[in-house]
């Protein structure tokens, strides 16, 4: 009970920081007073850092309980792909079809590549703004299931040591650089190469796709930069998934001074951070969200082993993922109230839709998905 507890804890956790994400898109769609309380939500967009930490802490539960790279890749497939494709169908259709919001991109090609969620992976633009958060978990699962095959888990304190400093040396290149912006020019366009040329070239005219250099530099230039963007630096936030790691070995293992240490070059590497949107304060929230999630496995924290946040937990995911839609949809009923209150009552709906879509395709989804791996386990004849 006393384990259990712990986790209720973490769930909690990451329940309140979905509704911090949901309040902080909904406020940031109005206009407020420089002086008005609501400005302060803006801060709630730190939120997703929560994810990422307890992402990482939690992977090596998920890893340790597998036989096989298999049940892994079944057991993401069915956590995040039922409900993510409900999301890209209802965004596909209020802002493509029924242009009840402007869309983020109409391209045949980046509507294909969400329905796969590829779209970051082979040079799409996602539908909906929350998606890019998805592609850094499967960064980071992929990560993680080659130190799982290479049975090098058992030195997941000694790689992550390795992991800060490697980063740690391209924060330091990045600043003497004073170049902002750098992370991102792993992208095709810097490179000129077009996707879909790169991918499928006898579709080229199909689609009018602009003339492709695939010169031999441009092409290992690109897969070098977004090898060290997506699954080293991880978008700069590969500390948060590290640091998470080094959560959970104190958790199983016990406190250490290797593992303090990597915590805060962690938090260094985020506080020197380089990337043009980096903001000062981001640091401090990472310092103060480590603090509160190392309370809670700690068993400090049972206050928030409630039912009303265990419930926002477990509807997190398909609350950040059919939020944006509820938002758009609610948008003109709601102008009419105060937006103080219209903020309030589409987050409050928001977590309605969210807790239907969660037991009536969320889990149900992923109960069918396990049996049937399960099933076609046992189906399947002995060698």
């Amino acid at each position: 009970m006393k384990n259990m507890n712990r986790m209720l804890e973490v769930d909690a956790i990451r329940g309140i920081a979905a509704l911090g994400i949901v309040l902080f898109h909904y406020a940031s769609s109005y206009k407020w007073a420089d002086s008005h309380f609501y400005n302060n939500f803006t801060y709630l967009e730190q939120c997703v850092q929560i994810f990422f930490i307890i992402s990482g802490f939690v992977i090596l539960i998920s890893i340790k309980r597998i036989n096989r790279s298999l049940d892994f890749i079944v057991g993401r497939f069915s956590r995040l792909y039922p409900v993510y494709l409900i999301s890209v169908i209802t965004t596909v259709l209020i802002t493509n079809i029924l242009r009840m919001a402007e869309p983020r991109t109409e391209k045949i090609y980046d509507i294909l590549c969400n329905f796969f969620l590829l779209q970051d992976f082979i040079g799409g633009k996602s539908v909906n703004i929350v998606y890019w958060t998805l592609t850094l978990e499967i960064c980071f699962y992929i990560i993680m299931l080659i130190i799982y095959k290479l049975k090098a888990v058992k030195y997941i304190d000694f790689i992550c040591g390795c992991w800060i400093v490697i980063i740690l040396i391209d924060v330091a290149k990045g600043n003497l650089a004073g170049n902002a912006n750098h992370i991102l020019n792993y992208s095709l366009e810097h490179y000129q190469i077009n996707s879909f040329n790169f991918i499928y070239p006898s579709l080229i005219s199909t689609f009018n796709f602009p003339p492709l250099s695939l010169s031999a530099i441009n092409i290992i230039g690109f897969f070098k930069d977004f090898i060290k963007i997506n699954f080293i630096l991880m978008q700069g936030r590969a500390v948060f998934f590290i640091a998470g790691i080094m959560l959970y070995q104190i958790k199983i293992m016990g406190f250490s001074g290797y593992r303090f240490l990597i915590i805060g070059l962690c938090i260094v590497a985020k506080a020197f951070d380089y990337a043009g949107d980096a903001h000062f304060y981001v640091f401090i929230l990472f310092t103060i969200f480590m603090i509160i999630i190392y309370l809670a496995i700690a068993d400090k924290l049972k206050i928030l082993a409630i039912k009303p946040f265990i419930f926002l937990g477990s509807i997190s995911y398909s609350l950040y993922l059919i939020h944006i839609q509820v938002g758009w949809l609610l948008k003109s009923s709601f102008d009419v109230l105060p937006s103080e209150i219209a903020v309030i009552l589409k987050a409050a709906i928001a977590v309605v839709i969210a807790s239907i879509l969660t037991f009536t395709v969320e889990m149900p989804a992923m109960k069918l998905i396990k049996i049937y791996y399960k099933k076609t386990l046992e189906d399947k004849p002995a060698n």
